[in-house]
């Protein structure tokens, strides 16, 4: 046994905390970040709002132009059709009108005709084929 000689004694750990001052400063910087936030984002949404709904009539003005344009130029077009058809029946009439008669050639006109045959004169090279005999070598011309 040892006297005077105490067992040591834990340390004492006490937590001690940020105070209600500071949560509540905290909490107060918290929900003014999420008002700011808030704000932010309406303002944006607005804002982007804003622009499509701009983009969506600069569309449909364009899209209204283009099909004025498109039945416009179809008008043309079938004006244009009109036209030439006419134009084009005129033409055909006008050509049937002056080709129906039928000219007599003039003089010094060439005509076609059906073609003649030739008359060859008989051929008087004759080969006799009796006189050749049949065997091997006949008509070659070998050198002995």
């Amino acid at each position: 046994m040892c006297f005077g000689y105490s067992a040591p004694k834990p340390p004492k750990v006490e937590y001690v905390g940020p105070s209600e001052e500071d949560i509540a400063a905290n909490q107060a910087a918290l929900d003014s970040y999420q008002e700011q936030l808030n704000t932010q984002q309406a303002d944006f949404q607005t804002q982007l709002q804003g622009q499509i709904d701009a983009a969506n009539a600069e569309t449909q003005a364009l899209q209204d132009q283009l099909a004025q344009q498109q039945k416009d130029m179809e008008a043309e077009m079938a004006a244009a059709n009109a036209a030439a058809q006419a134009q084009a029946g005129a033409q055909q009439t006008a050509q049937y009108a002056i080709t129906a008669s039928q000219s007599d050639p003039g003089e010094g006109a060439q005509t076609t005709s059906a073609v003649e045959k030739k008359k060859k004169p008989k051929s008087t090279l004759r080969i006799a084929r009796n006189a050749l005999q049949a065997t091997a070598g006949t008509g070659l011309n070998i050198g002995v």
